[in-house]
Formats: structure tokens, C-alpha cells, sequence
């Protein structure tokens, strides 16, 4: 419900003055106010159309994007899962190399041992050898007791 001030400044007179008219006019102000945006909601209704477009034409790039995005991401993705493979490729022929180095020296390491002692038991066996030849030339070289010697 309009307020008093509004109703009644609907009823001034319209026209200059001078002589009265007949009956005042009454002014429906917010019809007068729509009537007057009426030309600028009609020039702004292109500007709508043409946002409606761009809008448009923006849903249209944003998902292109997304789906550019997408893709990239997915290859982005499978190059990391072959350069892991790839990673782990090298780590493993890596570790192949260094247990390999290991396992040479090891048995360098083990040849040199039994060499070693091939050396040492060579020399005690020798040794060992010859103090028994020297003990049995020493045994031959003693008579035999007479109650040996007929048996």
C-alpha cells in the first residue's frame, strides 16, 4: 500500500501554471519510472544476448581446458611411471654391479687364501716329510736287537 506522501504527490497538477485544469492528473510514479527504463533494459537486452554468448563460449574454453588439463596430466603421469621403471632399472643393474665387484673380490680373496695356505701347508708338509725320512734313515742306520732280528 503506497504511503499518504506517495498518493498524494500522485495527484499534482501536470502542466505549468496558470489556469487550473479541469482535474488534476494523477502520476503513477513507478509506472513513469518503468516506462523510462523500458529503452535501457531493451539496449541492455544485446548486452545480456552477447554475456549469454560469452558465458557460453567460456563454459565451452574452461571445459576444453579441463580437458587439455586432463590429458596432459594423464602423459605427465604415464612419463613418470616409465621414468620410474627406468629409475628402478638402473638402481637394480646399479646394485648388480657393485654385488658383482663384491663377489670378485671375494673370490680373489679366497684364491689368495688357498694360496696361502697351499704355500704353508706345502712347506710344513716338506718339512714334516723330511724329519720322518730322517728319522727312518736313522732307524735303518741302528742295529736290530738279536731277539728281533729272527723273527
Amino acid at each position: 500500500m503506497p504511503s499518504l506522501s506517495e498518493l498524494l504527490r500522485r495527484f499534482r497538477f501536470h502542466g505549468v501554471p496558470g489556469r487550473p485544469a479541469l482535474m488534476p492528473v494523477p502520476v503513477d510514479r513507478r509506472a513513469e519510472l518503468a516506462a523510462e527504463l523500458v529503452p535501457v533494459f531493451a539496449a541492455l537486452a544485446g548486452a545480456q544476448r552477447a554475456a549469454a554468448a560469452g558465458s557460453g563460449a567460456a563454459d565451452r574454453d574452461a571445459r576444453d581446458q579441463r580437458l587439455a588439463a586432463a590429458d596432459q596430466a594423464r602423459r605427465v603421469v604415464a612419463e613418470a611411471r616409465a621414468g620410474v621403471i627406468a629409475a628402478r632399472d638402473e638402481a637394480a643393474a646399479n646394485r648388480l654391479a657393485l654385488a658383482e665387484a663384491e663377489r670378485q673380490r671375494v673370490v680373489a680373496a679366497g684364491v689368495a687364501e688357498a694360496e696361502r695356505v697351499r704355500r704353508v701347508s706345502t712347506t710344513r708338509v716338506d718339512a714334516l716329510a723330511e724329519l720322518v725320512v730322517s728319522k727312518v734313515l736313522a732307524l735303518a742306520a741302528e742295529p736290530m736287537p738279536p731277539d728281533q732280528a729272527g723273527a
